[in-house]
């Protein structure tokens, strides 16, 4: 059998909180507290011993509250942080959607961006150069495309990105609530590109707090609480 195209074992991902002044005051008077707090601020558990794999060709939705690691995961999916505990192994090109803006520079225009995202998304610039046309037709921006992006509302950011993460034809696509923003006719266009990629084979992890895109696009969930897997199963024993 294939190995995952996607495996975690035993991750745990913590970031440092920052910590409040603490006086002089409440130093002498409150030594053992004040360890106790600093200790129990210290760091917070993002995903805690988190444990699953995904095969090639899986659709696989990840859910959950704010704050319970979904978008931690799709990161580490991404190889976007390097400093976690346990294994991360991704087997495919990936494209990702995680943020709106991400990897773009505001002062370059729409078109010198598709090719930054697209080469720090593995490509040559000479690919990003084939691949404009198809990109600038999904933004369908107009003039803007030789604007700079600070120039761009929101909605606009989403097309240029989803344009070039869909383009360059990944075997793994991570998308992050990015079909929440922009128009009727945007969320149009990236349904019928995600069913493209999903019929030709590439892999889908999805975050969303929207039960209509995840039983859309889905046939597996992950429900993470407070950085802990609480359920991995099948769309239809999810609840949603």
């Amino acid at each position: 059998m294939d190995k995952p195209i996607i495996e975690f074992r035993n991750v745990t991902m913590a970031f440092r909180r920052l910590r409040r002044h603490y006086g002089l005051k409440a130093t002498l008077l409150h030594p053992i507290q004040l360890a106790r707090g600093l200790a129990e601020a210290a760091e917070f558990k993002a995903l805690d011993d988190v444990s699953f794999a995904i095969r090639r060709g899986e659709r696989v939705g990840i859910v959950g509250h704010n704050g319970c690691g979904k978008t931690t995961t799709l990161s580490l999916m991404g190889g976007v942080y390097r400093r976690y505990r346990g294994r991360v192994a991704v087997r495919g090109r990936v494209a990702m959607m995680l943020a709106l803006g991400a990897g773009f520079n505001s002062q370059l225009s729409g078109r010198d961006n598709i090719i930054l995202n697209g080469v720090l998304q593995g490509k040559t610039k000479a690919e990003m150069r084939a691949l404009m046309p198809d990109v600038i037709d999904f933004a369908d921006i107009g003039d803007f495309i030789d604007a700079p992006l600070y120039q761009y509302s929101s909605g606009m950011l989403a097309r240029i990105g989803f344009g070039v993460a869909t383009a360059i034809r990944p075997e793994i696509l991570l998308v992050d609530e990015v079909m929440a923003v922009g128009d009727a006719d945007f969320r149009k266009r990236c349904e019928a590109r995600i069913q493209s990629l999903l019929a030709s084979g590439t892999t889908l992890v999805l975050v969303s707090h929207s039960p209509s895109d995840i039983r859309k696009y889905c046939q597996r969930v992950i429900r993470l609480d407070h950085g802990k897997i609480v359920y991995d199963g099948p769309l239809e024993g999810s609840g949603i």
